[in-house]
């Protein structure tokens, strides 16, 4: 069975809306390495090119990228940093995400595989020699399975993470000194691809910068606005349909302000 026409209409938008992205990131970040943008749209333009979920069957209607390594230099260290000697921060982004073409603009889960991951890279100095630092954080989508109802923790769909295997990676050369790091809860949290997960990580950790990309450019919101209507608009609307609201309900009920829930929403 061959991709057809409309799938690859699907794919070659997402990998315009890459290239949109990486524009606006090289206009605010000119000193940032993200080259693997070039491989992700590529991936998505190649028909012969079939994301794959480990361990499942292949199917042609799915749209998926990588994106390794996109480094994003810190001009200084982030307020509260410790230790405070800490310098040439960089934090990296590794991104997989795969999905159905179908199930886009619906209400049905946007992500068949997700995988996105923050880690924070610096360098300390103790008696002249260099100790690398480091933390992480990690996004995933929860592979189910049989025993989900009897397992020993809650595993959210999607959920924030500290630490995880990235930070497992590092395990030889990292010293922890007084710091403590288990299995840390895992958060429930919206789903995010390349656009509103780099969107995310910018306001958190470059917020100056943020704002001014969302003061200054028109496309980086139609960006973020376009996404969180087709991935976080889903994720949320099916959160709400616990407690079976109607728009009745909304429109005659007096909200709280989205904004301050989630400070990366954006509606024009």
């Amino acid at each position: 069975m061959e991709v057809s026409d409309k799938i690859m209409g699907s794919r070659k938008k997402f990998a315009t809306d890459l290239r949109r992205l990486r524009d606006i990131i090289y206009k605010y970040f000119p000193t940032a390495e993200i080259s693997s943008f070039d491989v992700a749209m590529t991936e998505l333009r190649t028909k012969e090119r079939i994301p794959q979920i480990p361990e499942a069957q292949a199917n042609n209607n799915y749209w998926g990228y990588t994106l390794s390594r996109l480094i994003f230099n810190f001009d200084k260290p982030p307020r509260n940093t410790i230790p405070n000697n800490c310098k040439d921060l960089k934090l990296i982004l590794d991104i997989r995400a795969i999905g159905d073409c179908e199930d886009l603009n619906t209400m049905k889960d946007p992500f068949k595989w997700l995988e996105f991951n923050i880690v924070i890279e610096g360098t300390k100095f103790i008696n002249k020699e260099p100790i690398l630092m480091v933390t992480s954080y990690h996004l995933d989508r929860h592979i189910q399975g049989e025993d989900d109802g009897n397992a020993k923790y809650p595993h959210p769909l999607y959920h924030f993470q500290f630490g995880g295997r990235k930070l497992k990676e590092y395990n030889d050369s990292l010293e922890t000194g007084n710091l403590l790091i288990i299995d840390s809860p895992r958060i429930a949290h919206y789903p995010m691809e390349a656009i509103l997960g780099i969107d995310f990580t910018l306001s958190n950790f470059f917020p100056l910068v943020w704002y001014r990309m969302k003061n200054e450019s028109s496309e980086y919101l139609s960006l973020i606005e376009e996404y969180q209507d087709m991935i976080l608009k889903p994720y949320i609307h099916t959160h709400a349909s616990q407690w079976l609201y109607s728009k009745e309900n909304i429109t005659n009920s007096s909200l709280w302000n989205p904004n301050i829930i989630c400070p990366q929403l954006f509606k024009s």
